[in-house]
């Protein structure tokens, strides 16, 4: 059961009325309403609520902020240690208050320990007031002591956070300046560890020159509080390694009731910027020496263009006597001209000093005249922009007289302008690249030959824009010879022309150097040899055609002279046999004939027919090689019935073989007729069934398989037989050989030959696989119309 009930204020308390909100865990209406009541009269403006079962109380405590919880001990569903566990799991300050009729001491006790603030008993509520009172003024110090216990703990693991990861070494001192802590970005500036450090004084670690003065200055700095006062130092501490380094320390008093108890402590390391700083006063007094020293004058230019400073050597060139700043550049203005090199007036805003100043650019080698009391003197001038002390940009002049070097350097351009005249006119083509190799000469020869005229050309580099590509790398090495001093002799050089031609220059080229012998460019002379490169050329052409042509004939009487010793040689052992069985047949005939019967005599003359014949099918051989060598083989394609003509030769073959096998024969074709040279199909085949049957002894079959297609014969002839050496296999299309393997068996070595010859003839390509032991196939394919 839940009550809620809004009691209205205390009358004496209306103008001032105290807010409280209680949660009370009460079985009993009249007890609940007793305890109330109580504390209103006490003058509070209660808001209370009444709860019986723990479900309940859960759903009240998240329902409102209770200032306290009121509880009797036992209700019959719920108990206030059970209430008690729940309020402190979720919010372990708010007050709770045991009221109940009877306790007894045991179970005071428990509540006591379990966090129980108070407890009270029923027939004595006097107490009641003061104690809920109490309760809450504690637990409201308790929640903003925890707060700012949080609030501490945050800020320390803020605050840790930043010391660990600050790069400044960060201490915190006693007043006698010993180390209370310590930030770990010591190790990187002294090299101790933090703990090495708590404990020992910091003074222990300046520099001995250092600490006297520190130590005394430190004792009279925080004598009083002062606001906000910091002080900084710089001094050289001993790193753990015994090396000093220069620090600038900050120092900030902690008081406490004008006692100073800490001082902050905040350090960098400044080496680098000490000795840069040392160096740089060092470095302004070597420049004073310096300038004072140096033979060129220099004058030096404040941002609004006045002359600041000047050296001795400025005055020395100028032939002045002003002892100051001023008195020198009202001299320059008042009493010196100064003139350009073509000798007109030097304008006074395009003088180096306020170009640079205006553009903040350098100015280099600046040639002017200074003409005084009737005397021209020649300067050469740079101007530099520099940083002022005061932020502002001013201007450094340097200058140094060159009179002498000038009146020199005018005599020689005038002899140079009469050499350029000469070369310009010269009857050769001569031009000139300067050490990036940019052409800064070309006479009017060079532009004749090759279509541009030197305004076009000056300036650009001469291999990118005339060297032919395969060229470009041997004209680079030869012009860095050149530019290394060493001449370049009757080298053909081609180049490009404005039309795209080539023209073919004899080229020499020399080191051009300048007053002081130093080398500067290239200078080249040529003489135009295109058309005696063109006359070469077609002579070497024609020598070489020549010689191509004496070659090819040479190989080709070589080719028949070999042809001819293996036609020899094949003659006398093929033709030896047959000739040898045809006297033998002859002879025994002559002396016989007489006691001969006319079946035997048949049978003689049948073999010397055979014998006849198989010279016959040789010389054929022999011939048609012969044929195909001098070219004299022309086709004549004729239309056959492929099928009819497969089986012609093949029964040809059989016969003349004593069909020692069977050919297998299987055809596919589109069309019956096919257009193709007979004579040469038929010799094609008749090599292939025979060899393929020669060389498959003791076996009983081989195949023909035969294919059209619409513009194509594929024939392929396959045997199980002794098969070819694979070394063989690229020499077996040559005429006059035969396979290591064959041994006995009769041939001239021409089959294959023939084939292959007769197949190219018309267009046509032979692929041979084999293995030895297991056969050999043989496809060939023959376009036909």
């Amino acid at each position: 059961m839940i009550e809620k009930i809004q009691h209205s204020p205390h009358p004496e308390t209306e103008d001032d009325p105290q807010h409280i909100n209680i949660l009370v865990v009460e079985d009993t209406e009249d007890d609940y309403n007793l305890i109330i009541r109580k504390i209103e009269n006490e003058g509070y403006q209660v808001n209370s609520l009444r709860v019986e079962t723990a479900q309940e109380y859960e759903k009240a405590l998240e329902t409102d902020n209770w200032d306290v919880v009121l509880s009797d001990n036992s209700l019959p569903q719920f108990d206030a240690i059970s209430a008690l566990k729940i309020t402190r799991k979720k919010y372990p300050f708010l007050p709770f208050i045991i009221v109940s009729g009877t306790i007894g001491e045991e179970v005071a006790v428990e509540a006591m320990r379990s966090g129980a603030n108070d407890f009270l008993l029923k027939d004595n509520l006097a107490r009641l007031a003061p104690a809920v009172e109490k309760e809450i003024r504690d637990s409201k110090i308790i929640i903003s002591k925890a707060a700012a216990d949080e609030a501490l703990k945050e800020s320390e693991e803020r605050y840790r956070l930043l010391a660990e990861n600050i790069q400044d070494l960060v201490c915190l001192h006693n007043p006698d300046g010993s180390y209370l802590w310590v930030s770990p970005s010591v190790y990187k500036i002294l090299g101790y560890s933090p703990e090495e450090l708590i404990g020992k004084k910091h003074f222990d670690l300046i520099h001995p020159d250092d600490t006297a003065n520190r130590k005394e200055e430190y004792s009279n700095l925080f004598k009083t509080n002062i606001p906000g006062k910091v002080v900084r130092f710089s001094y050289r501490m001993r790193r753990k390694d015994g090396i000093y380094i220069y620090v600038e320390t900050i120092l900030q008093p902690v008081f406490k009731s004008d006692e100073l108890i800490r001082v902050l402590s905040t350090s960098r390391d400044i080496t680098e910027q000490k000795l840069a700083h040392d160096l740089l006063i060092e470095s302004e007094a070597k420049y004073q020496s310096v300038v004072e020293s140096i033979a060129e004058g220099v004058i030096l230019y404040d941002d609004e263009g006045h002359i600041g400073a000047f050296n001795k050597s400025a005055a020395q060139i100028l032939r002045s006597k002003a002892a100051s700043s001023k008195a020198f550049e009202k001299e320059l203005l008042e009493n010196f001209q100064f003139i350009k090199p073509n000798m007109s007036v030097y304008p006074q805003d395009e003088m180096p000093a306020p170009v640079t100043l205006r553009t903040g650019k350098p100015c280099s080698q600046v040639i002017m005249g200074v003409r005084d009391r009737g005397d021209l003197i020649w300067l050469s001038m740079n101007s530099q922009p520099f940083l002022q002390p005061n932020g502002n940009v001013g201007v450094v002049v340097s200058f140094s007289d060159i009179t002498e070097q000038k009146v020199y350097e005018d005599r020689v351009t005038a002899v140079a302008q009469e050499l350029t005249n000469l070369i310009d006119t010269a009857n050769a083509p001569i031009f000139g690249i300067d050490w990036n190799g940019k052409i800064n000469e070309w006479n009017q020869v060079t532009a004749k030959i090759t279509g541009y005229a030197k305004s076009e050309v000056m300036g650009k580099k001469l291999i990118d824009e005339f060297i032919l590509d395969g060229y470009k790398v041997a004209v680079t090495d030869l012009l860095k010879n050149a530019l290394r001093g060493k001449d370049v002799t009757n080298y053909e050089l081609p180049i490009y022309t404005r039309n795209g031609k080539v023209v073919t220059m004899l080229f020499n080229a020399t080191p051009r150097r300048n007053l002081h012998a130093e080398i500067i460019g290239v200078v080249g002379v040529g003489q135009n040899i295109t058309e005696l490169i063109e006359y070469r050329e077609r002579l070497e052409l024609k020598v070489a055609e020549r010689t191509k042509e004496l070659n090819e004939a040479l190989m080709k009487e070589k080719e028949l002279v070999a042809l001819k010793s293996k036609f020899v040689s094949m003659a006398s052992h093929e033709f030896r046999t047959p000739l040898s069985t045809i006297t033998f047949a002859t002879n025994f005939i002559k002396k016989y004939l007489s006691r001969l019967q006319p079946e035997e005599v048949l049978r003689k003359l049948d073999k010397v027919e055979e014998q006849v014949g198989h010279m016959t099918y040789l010389l054929d051989d022999v011939l048609l090689i012969g044929k195909s060598e001098s070219g004299k083989i022309k086709l004549h394609p004729v239309v056959i019935n492929i099928s009819d003509f497969c089986k012609k030769i093949i029964e040809e073959v059989s016969h003349s073989t004593k069909n020692t096998h069977k050919i297998l024969f299987s055809i596919s074709c589109k069309t019956k007729e096919i257009s193709i040279d007979e004579k040469l199909l038929r010799n094609i085949l008749i090599n292939l069934l025979t060899n393929a049957i020669k060389f498959s002894p003791g076996k009983d079959k081989v195949l023909l398989d035969v294919i059209c297609t619409a513009y194509k014969l594929t024939m392929l002839v396959r045997d199980w037989g002794m098969g070819i050496e694979k070394e063989d296999q690229e020499k077996i299309f040559e005429p006059f050989h035969r396979a290591s393997s064959v041994g006995a068996i009769q041939g001239t070595g021409l089959g294959l030959s023939i084939v292959k010859k007769a197949i190219e003839l018309q267009g046509g390509t032979i692929e041979v696989n084999s293995a030895v032991g297991k056969g050999t196939a043989i496809k060939i394919e023959i376009p036909f119309a």
